[in-house]
């Protein structure tokens, strides 16, 4: 009977590990920082555990990811903005993507939101003085109530989602101006901003750190966290979306 419980016991363990090595995948997924930040990395051992695949993720841009997708070293992008929006940042990257081709996934809401040092007086702007502002129509700092000083304008990566979603949103498509300092992440932006008693920069939410920075009143910039494939997802990158949809709703 021993022997017979202890055969037993091994066929299931082989059964199991066969299974686990079988059907366990790795899911590569690259792209926004944004919802590498708010999302992807919080939840990630749990996604983990719940599907048995293996997560190789790589935090970079919207555009970059896009490019990562297209050119298929990735099976999932991460996108920080509507996908219309989201195919600026992959021009900007050197690649023009058929918006028509993915499948788009929404996680989660995010607000994009306007963040100075601390110390700066100004406490409101409107979009069309942000507007002026990242255009550089707006220079100084006294023209919309703080003290005499040359604004310094940090931006998102030139592949950047939120750079994105300010470029057309709130710019309404005009160039910026030839002095914004753009930054390797929109995470290094408010940084920046942190350390900069003259610095304003356009940030995710999730980023702004009470004390270093100060986020300034101004209407709401709403925009999606999203996943997205080329085509309908493989069933492993399936499971993994779901699973993060699922985990995004405590997040």
């Amino acid at each position: 009977m021993k022997k017979t419980l202890a055969v037993t016991s091994i066929a299931t363990a082989v059964i199991a590990a066969f299974s686990t090595s079988t059907f366990a995948d790795t899911v590569k997924i690259s792209g926004a920082s944004t919802v590498f930040s708010a999302v992807v990395s919080p939840a990630k051992g749990a996604v983990e555990k719940s599907t048995g695949h293996s997560l190789q993720v790589a935090s970079s841009a919207t555009g970059r990811g896009l490019i990562d997708l297209f050119d298929g070293s990735s099976d999932i992008a991460m996108v920080s903005e509507p996908m219309d929006i989201a195919a600026e940042s992959a021009a900007a990257a050197g690649k023009k993507v058929d918006t028509k081709a993915v499948q788009f996934f929404e996680l989660k809401k995010d607000e994009i939101v306007f963040v100075v040092h601390p110390s700066n007086a100004v406490g409101k702007l409107s979009w069309e003085q942000l507007r002026d502002i990242h255009t550089g129509k707006i220079s100084n700092w006294k023209d919309v109530g703080g003290k005499d000083q040359p604004i310094v304008v940090y931006a998102d990566s030139v592949t950047g989602g939120t750079r994105a979603m300010i470029h057309q949103i709130v710019m309404g498509g005009a160039n910026w101006a030839a002095g914004v300092k753009s930054q390797s992440s929109v995470k290094r932006a408010a940084e920046m901003v942190g350390g900069d008693e003259a610095g304003i920069a356009g940030v995710g939410k999730g980023f702004v750190e009470s004390g270093k920075m100060k986020v300034v009143d101004s209407k709401k910039l709403e925009r999606p966290l999203a996943l997205v494939t080329l085509g309908a997802p493989k069933p492993a990158a399936k499971s993994v979306i779901d699973a993060y949809a699922k985990e995004a709703k405590s997040l």
